[in-house]
């Protein structure tokens, strides 16, 4: 009885130690995938240069284009969630990008509506 005890009382304490470490305080960078991304309009994918074009707003509202290395760590997922091909996405599209230390994680497809289907 005493051994069960101290066993659950060890558990919930890792347990809670874990959730405290996971736990982000006012301020912190998004550093993972979980994040909710920013809303983007691609301009343009180049699977040769594996390099990813696309029109977003700033944190003061105003337009900028950004250009993101595709690599092998990035994911790409359709708007439910499965996991797609980068080929996929094509100019015009509306997705969400997430990005962490300024290097792309995951572009979503947005459940907000697709772009125009065309491909450059």
């Amino acid at each position: 009885m005493v051994r069960a005890l101290v066993a659950g009382l060890l558990s919930m304490t890792l347990c809670l130690g874990a959730a405290a470490v996971d736990d982000k305080k006012p301020g912190d960078k998004d550093t993972g995938s979980k994040g909710k991304g920013k809303e983007a309009t691609i301009t343009k994918v180049d699977p040769k240069a594996h390099t990813l074009t696309v029109k977003m707003k700033d944190k003061d509202g105003k337009e900028m284009t950004r250009t993101f290395k595709l690599t092998e760590e990035v994911r790409y997922a359709d708007s439910t969630g499965k996991v797609v091909a980068v080929d996929v996405f094509k100019s015009g599209d509306l997705v969400l990008v997430v990005e962490a230390d300024g290097k792309l994680k995951e572009v979503r497809q947005s459940k907000r509506g697709g772009g125009t289907g065309k491909k450059q």
